[in-house]
């Protein structure tokens, strides 16, 4: 079963797809099916969807009220989709503005640069200030990062404990040599001292 995070990317890809003039509600039940997002997931996906498309125009003004040098029609629509996904689930309250706002930075963090996840961060949090002036819900992005980077060196593949041959050298194991063997080699065997072979022959 997806997860939330998985829904929201599933959003993005058809917010951005409706962008494009590619979208169609075949498109968007092989897409659910094919992510495994179904029942209360999918009807969540449908909603905050939907909820983008129906007010896109207050959410749009919302968003270019923060933006100062350039406007929302400038960015790419990756960043659109997820500025407009976000802005939307604080404006809607779908759920806490510090969770809608952690899920855009992180999403703007897969697709998007370092500058587009500080632009997100700043504008979603903004607007999250301006519907609720008490606290502010921006997401600490240098413990992002961090924490960010932690869980992708813990997804890196290990290397087998048995394998000598480090990555960038280059070097393939043969196909026919079989498994490494987790014996060392052996050492040769020492030369007899001089002495001994006299010994020998007498």
């Amino acid at each position: 079963m997806a997860t939330r995070h998985q829904v929201r990317q599933a959003v993005i890809t058809l917010l951005y797809t409706h962008e494009m003039d590619t979208f169609n509600e075949d498109f968007a039940s092989e897409y659910f099916a094919e992510q495994k997002i179904k029942n209360e997931q999918k009807n969540f996906a449908e909603t905050i969807f939907g909820g983008v498309l129906e007010n896109i125009d207050n959410i749009d003004e919302k968003i270019n009220s923060y933006l100062s040098s350039f406007k929302l029609a400038e960015l790419g629509a990756m960043e659109r989709a997820i500025l407009r996904l976000g802005a939307h689930e604080i404006l809607a309250q779908t759920c806490e503005a510090r969770v809608a706002i952690s899920e855009a930075v992180a999403l703007a963090s897969e697709f998007g640069s370092t500058n587009g996840v500080k632009l997100v961060n700043g504008v979603l949090d903004n607007i999250a200030k301006d519907k609720n002036p008490v606290a502010s819900a921006a997401v600490d992005t240098k413990e992002f990062y961090e924490n960010l980077s932690a869980i992708q060196e813990s997804l890196k593949p290990k290397e087998p404990r048995n394998s000598r041959i480090p990555k960038e050298s280059g070097f393939k194991k043969s196909a026919k040599s079989g498994p490494a063997s987790k014996t060392a080699p052996k050492k040769p065997p020492k030369r007899a001292r001089k002495d001994d072979t006299r010994k020998d022959e007498k």
